[in-house]
């Protein structure tokens, strides 16, 4: 797979939230160039969407509640497959660290990513 294929995908905003804390989780865990990796796609989606604070996520959870998901509005963002891979395997594993609650958004957002991208956290 090419690093330089790309795609669209549509995301609310509290889908980028959980993914800009997904991947903030996986940064940690990663490190080296997978961590780098993580942080610039992260970055990417924080700019994309405007976002500015940094997000852990309890404090994601603790601070909507709820309410999280209420959010319906969108941006179109767009993302090569590599980036797309980190983003699946990031919330992979944040998934995996979820509450049951939590797991089958997560579970979603993840399959959205795997089957507009083409792309599978096995690949990483």
């Amino acid at each position: 797979m090419s690093n330089t294929d790309s795609g669209s995908i549509e995301l609310s905003r509290p889908e980028a939230r959980t993914i800009i804390s997904a991947l903030s989780e996986f940064q940690t865990a990663a490190g080296g160039s997978g961590g780098e990796r993580a942080l610039n796609v992260r970055e990417h989606v924080k700019e994309e969407f405007g976002f500015e604070e940094e997000e852990t996520p309890s404090a994601l959870f603790e601070r909507f509640g709820e309410g999280f998901f209420d959010d319906t509005s969108s941006e179109t963002d767009k993302l090569s497959d590599r980036e797309a891979e980190t983003v699946v395997s990031a919330l992979s594993s944040f998934e995996n660290e979820a509450p049951d609650e939590n797991r089958k958004t997560l579970r979603d957002v993840r399959r959205r990513f795997e089957n507009e991208f083409g792309v599978n956290s096995e690949g990483m």
